[in-house]
């Protein structure tokens, strides 16, 4: 088996265990607290996070149908973990904090982060990289898709080609990429994702060389929306 095919059943793995966990975890406070402060801490927690996901969505420029399943989903996830702690809590106590760090400890991100080395993991420039994008690249996604690398939807338009995005297209999969490349701990993933990204750009470039100068020389931010620039409408 590949080793991005072991990274995935861990990563699945590791998810079914914390969810297990965190089921344990509400069964526990709705025993061992009181309705009461179960339904003020789920409220608080969940206004919280879900505050914290929109403000992440707006910053990153996120359409509003990505923001309307964000935020209700980081809110109810994020209410539900903060009842699973108060179970927990009151059931084994400090053990609470040590059960906690190990979930982090052993969690795919962090696993990611310790086998990579901070170094070799490769940083998304701000400003349009110089190299245009390399021939092989459309291999190297084919290849991930090959060992049943979860892309989003629209990444196989990318193997087919960018010209058949419209401009709306185009900047909408140029902002859900970083989504998707920021989520993504495999250096060869980031790479591919990387690859991707040039592609959008070579390709906006070609399209309308004027603007994408007006847009570069804005210092645009790497999650930014592009679409104001390019097309007739900013929102979509």
């Amino acid at each position: 088996m590949s080793m991005v095919g072991v990274g995935l059943r861990y990563v699945r793995i590791w998810r079914a265990a914390v969810g297990l966990l965190a089921t344990i975890g509400v069964l526990a406070s709705l025993v061992f607290v009181s309705p009461a402060t179960n339904l003020a801490a789920f409220l608080v927690a969940a206004f919280t996070i879900g505050a914290i996901c929109l403000s992440v969505g707006l910053g990153r420029d996120l359409p509003n149908a990505d923001l309307l399943r964000m935020v209700p989903r980081g809110g109810v996830i994020g209410g539900l973990c903060v009842l699973s702690v108060c179970g927990y809590a009151a059931a084994i106590g400090a053990r609470t904090v040590t059960l906690l760090l190990l979930i982090v400890g052993v969690s795919p991100p962090v696993l990611g982060w310790l086998r990579s080395g901070p170094a070799e993991r490769p940083a998304q420039p701000r400003h349009r990289p110089s190299l245009r994008l390399p021939k092989a690249s459309k291999h190297v996604v084919q290849k991930h898709q090959d060992e049943e690398w979860p892309m989003p939807k629209y990444l196989p338009a990318v193997i087919r080609s960018v010209g058949e995005l419209t401009d709306e297209e185009l900047c909408l999969a140029w902002r859900r990429s970083f989504t998707q490349l920021e989520r993504t701990t495999s250096a060869d993933r980031r790479q591919a994702m990387a690859d991707v990204r040039r592609a959008y750009l070579d390709e906006l470039e070609r399209r309308h060389p004027e603007s994408f100068a007006t847009w570069i020389a804005s210092n645009p931010r790497a999650a930014g929306n592009p679409a104001r620039f390019f097309t007739d409408r900013a929102d979509h």
